[in-house]
């Protein structure tokens, strides 16, 4: 997926730093890739924005859905969230346009031709801002034990098999028949770390936030 696929995923820890701006998946149909670490220790209980109010669902971002304007999810976000702390563009080599990646702490948004398509959440990402503790709309949040999206899903989490683009073996899933590496329009995915069995929660994507569905 390109490279700001890591953008919301965030280092905590000193050297997990360079996330945020290395996450593009384009090996598996086009996010970014960068190196991923062992899921690193919330240091810190959130402060601020615990949360700004969002939720990660397979439509949108809360009160901010996909194919909305820039400017209106923009505005949204920015009052819930404050200001971003990155903003930046690239080439998306799937659809041949430009995409923007937005980003609060370990929340990134990607828009392109002017609407909202997609986000992704994750636990690396550059020490700039405090961690966002935010959940899907089945209370699911980053860090959760593989168990737990067993609970949550059920029938409905696939695995979409192992990826070791990322500098360390990740298992890639989907809700309701997502693909994390061909994304459609709408829905969740993401990648789990420590395996199928005992792994945690790294990275949850929603929405089509640049697709490579090339070799």
């Amino acid at each position: 997926m390109t490279r700001r696929w890591a953008l919301g995923v965030a280092a905590v820890v000193v050297g997990f730093a360079l996330m945020a701006a290395l996450f593009v998946l384009r090996p598996r149909g086009g996010l970014s890739t960068r190196p991923v670490s062992s899921v690193p220790e919330l240091l810190s209980a959130p402060a601020g924005v615990p949360g700004a109010g969002l939720v990660l669902a397979p439509d949108g971002l809360g009160p901010v859905t996909f194919g909305e304007k820039e400017a209106d999810v923009l505005a949204t976000l920015i009052e819930l969230a404050g200001d971003p702390v990155e903003d930046s563009t690239e080439d998306c080599r799937g659809t041949g346009g430009v995409v923007r990646w937005v980003r609060w702490a370990n929340l990134t948004i990607a828009v392109e031709d002017g609407v909202f398509n997609g986000y992704i959440s994750g636990i690396h990402f550059p020490p700039d801002s405090v961690e966002m503790t935010i959940m899907t709309v089945d209370g699911v949040r980053l860090r959760a034990a593989v168990e737990k999206l067993r609970e949550t899903y059920g029938d409905r989490l696939t695995w979409l098999g192992e990826d070791t683009t990322f500098g360390t073996p990740v298992d890639a899933f989907g809700i309701d028949g997502f693909d994390v590496g061909h994304p459609g329009p709408t829905g969740l995915g993401g990648y789990v770390e420590g395996g199928r069995e005992d792994g945690h929660v790294i990275t949850f994507l929603g929405g089509q936030p640049c697709v490579d569905n090339g070799p």
